[in-house]
């Protein structure tokens, strides 16, 4: 690597990266990648005042030569006095007991190591040594199993919580490395099991990518590495506009998560797509394991559902049509209801603190003023307005709900509201005595506080899923 380029690194990507004053772990596995991003930042380091470690975990796989990889790159911080964390594992056991495959099972044991490093030692972020080779390797592997938009975008500069892991090498080949290597007289260790077609990824690299290079494009892995970065920019863009409509009471019912279907039925397909797989993430609370099947599935759902029409998901989860909502729901193996949401006893709300109620929690402080905006999960009350002690049920005969009209019974105001039946006697409910404060996620009394005041007193309250 010329030192123009070096230079560049400096004002480029790596400094846009981490900042001065970074401190900066280092995953190295002792290969010409994580080598020659070891060198790169401890050369730079001085001028921009990082604190740079080399953080290497053995996996166990390759017996005496992961061994000798380990002892290698300790021996080659030592002489540079770079801080160097090492941990021995046994990936194939916990391939064995799980269901993950080695690659995966060592991976995961991998970055939990990094990250529990990072935290313990005080660390800013995890630097990778991943390269523009491996990231046209990974958008090629996703296109033959089947992405959307945000699959392409394959590996970011940055990602993980808050951005911790970072990527600075993304822009340069593995040819360019190994010339760095070389130029710097770095030494490094050669890992067979790479020069073995034994798994999808050594075959993409060894057999299929060059290939493509012979026969199609001289310049493919430049082209995928294009694609990906197209891909992202788009995908977040996107994500941006489902975020907002996923915000809108007008598409997305807050505080229980139900999709309008009249206005989001006149969304574009990818919005439509985008908000099924955030109300499934908010349901589940997890982005993994819808399929575009079922996405399809519930669009078509959405689109032309009709009241008790529904559709059963992944992990016994299901998704119904009721007065023009598309709401998704866990049952049990037997398509009985989420034990989260059975009859249960009711609870005393603890003021201040929290409260929990089947898959709920409600969170209670003293405030002095109220918000000029009420999100539809939050609350605001004066408890001397609503004698006896609140709790959290379900419905009884005989509850009522005082509106800007006047009294209403809660019997009538729910199939006023068309509230599926299946859900009213699960429905949590704020009451005190007969009278129902909020009906958590849609309905609160008139005799509530909105828009912005002071008093001396004010009980602020916010319901959350357990586990949120």
């Amino acid at each position: 690597m010329t030192e123009h380029k070096m230079e560049a690194l400096c004002k480029g990507c790596f400094c846009s990266l981490l900042p001065k004053r970074a401190k900066i772990l280092t995953a190295c596995s002792g290969g010409a990648d994580s080598m020659a991003l070891l060198h790169m930042l401890w050369q730079l380091a001085p001028r921009n005042e990082w604190q740079i470690a080399a953080a290497h975990y053995e996996h166990g796989i390759r017996g005496e030569d992961s061994l000798a990889d380990a002892r290698f790159v300790e021996g080659f911080c030592r002489e540079r006095h770079i801080p160097c964390f090492v941990e021995h594992g046994n990936a194939p056991q916990a391939a064995a007991d799980s269901s993950h495959s080695l690659e995966q099972a060592a991976r995961n044991l991998r970055y939990e190591f990094l990250e529990r490093v990072r935290q313990t030692q005080g660390y800013d972020c995890i630097a990778t040594a991943h390269h523009a080779d491996d990231q046209a390797e990974t958008v090629l592997m996703r296109i033959l199993r089947g992405t959307g938009v945000k699959g392409l975008g394959a590996m970011r500069p940055q990602s993980g919580a808050e951005g911790r892991i970072v990527r600075p090498l993304l822009g340069f080949t593995k040819a360019e490395l190994l010339a760095y290597c070389r130029q710097e007289q770095i030494p490094y260790r050669e890992d067979a099991t790479n020069f073995e077609a034994d798994c999808t990824r050594n075959r993409l690299r060894l057999e299929l990518l060059p290939q493509l290079q012979r026969e199609y494009n001289p310049e493919i892995s430049r082209a995928l590495c294009q694609l990906a970065d197209v891909a992202a920019e788009e995908n977040d863009f996107l994500q941006r506009e489902i975020d907002r409509y996923g915000m809108d009471e007008a598409y997305m019912r807050q505080g229980d998560w139900a999709l309008v279907q009249r206005k989001t039925a006149g969304l574009h397909p990818a919005l439509q797509r985008g908000l099924i797989r955030k109300l499934w993430e908010r349901t589940t609370g997890s982005a993994l394991d819808l399929s575009y099947q079922q996405t399809e599935l519930l669009r078509q759902l959405l689109l032309t559902g009709e009241t008790s029409s529904q559709q059963e998901l992944s992990h016994h989860y299901i998704a119904r049509v009721a007065y023009g909502y598309l709401t998704i729901d866990r049952s049990g193996p037997d398509g009985q209801a989420d034990p989260s949401k059975i009859d249960w006893p009711e609870a005393e709300v603890v003021i201040p603190g929290a409260t929990c109620w089947g898959g709920f929690r409600l969170a209670a402080q003293w405030q002095d003023a109220v918000k000029a905006e009420t999100m539809p999960d939050e609350l605001y009350l004066l408890p001397e307005n609503f004698p006896g002690k609140l709790v959290l049920r379900t419905r009884r005969p005989g509850d009522f709900m005082v509106l800007p009209g006047g009294r209403k019974k809660l019997k009538k105001l729910m199939i006023d509201d068309k509230i599926p039946q299946a859900e009213r006697d699960t429905l949590l409910l704020l009451a005190a005595g007969s009278e129902i404060i909020w009906m958590i996620g849609r309905r609160r009394s008139a005799r509530c506080l909105q828009g912005a005041a002071d008093y001396h007193k004010i009980l602020y309250l916010r319901i959350e899923k357990r586990g949120n």
